[in-house]
């Protein structure tokens, strides 16, 4: 039985007595008496509302949020929408500074205030596209990289699982992919989950001007263990929530 019920049943039952002020004997309610009968029921609606917020899901009042990438539109999923759709961006693989993080960029940027610093000044960071690094599907070496920001507002969760295709019991799957990241000889970045049907940015097929690239992710055994792992293996990922 749910808390919300059981407090009705028990205030319904205790709703024909009281207390008188005084002698702290126990009396009758008329349910005839109106005014009784009004401030009984008025408690009672408060217990029931405070009740109701502390058993409403965390779901109900945020959900989750989640990046999809190589994609314009987040997954057909029920309970899922695209809250921007973008362009995938990070760091040019060849420099040594600026961020690891990849980010999704949206396709129409707001500008700083004018009296910010001069884009003249040389002391800055810089921010590049993404390219595929791979023939797959649809896409091809050097073509730009989509994402999309979803909320999943049925959720309170969302994960990305390396090496799986899966999601845990009870977990939905959002999408699924192959694990990605700048390749190994290169500045360093974050690992992300790339969807196994790819799409990329029509007008801008194969043109490579670099940026952040998009190389598929390899296990290497030694501190891996293998088995489970096998050695030189695409490395898959799920991206899954609750």
């Amino acid at each position: 039985m749910s808390p919300v019920l059981f407090l009705l049943g028990v205030c319904l039952g205790c709703i024909g007595e009281g207390h008188t002020a005084g002698g702290g004997r126990d009396r009758r309610l008329l349910l005839s008496d109106p005014h009784a009968m009004q401030l009984q029921l008025e408690e009672l609606q408060r217990r029931i509302q405070v009740l109701e917020v502390r058993t409403t899901p965390t779901q109900s009042r945020a959900g989750a949020v989640f990046t999809i990438w190589g994609k314009k539109n987040c997954p057909a999923v029920n309970g899922t929408d695209t809250l921007y759709s973008g362009i995938t961006g990070g760091g040019m693989y060849s420099q040594k500074g600026s961020g690891v993080t990849t980010l999704c960029l949206p396709h129409d940027p707001d500008s700083l205030p004018g009296d910010f610093p001069s884009k003249t000044d040389p002391n800055t960071a810089y921010i590049f596209g993404a390219e595929y690094q791979l023939n797959y599907q649809q896409v091809a070496y050097d073509d730009d990289v989509p994402c999309a920001v979803c909320h999943a507002y049925t959720s309170a969760s969302a994960i990305m699982i390396p090496a799986k295709l899966s999601c845990p019991h009870n977990w939905i799957v959002q999408y699924k992919g192959f694990l990605s990241a700048e390749r190994s000889d290169y500045s360093g970045s974050d690992y992300i989950c790339v969807a196994l049907d790819a799409e990329y940015f029509e007008g801008t097929r194969a043109v490579n001007a670099d940026g952040r690239l998009i190389f598929p992710v390899r296990a290497k055994c030694g501190s891996l263990p293998c088995p489970p792992y096998t050695d030189d293996q695409y490395v898959s990922c799920v991206v899954c929530s609750k």
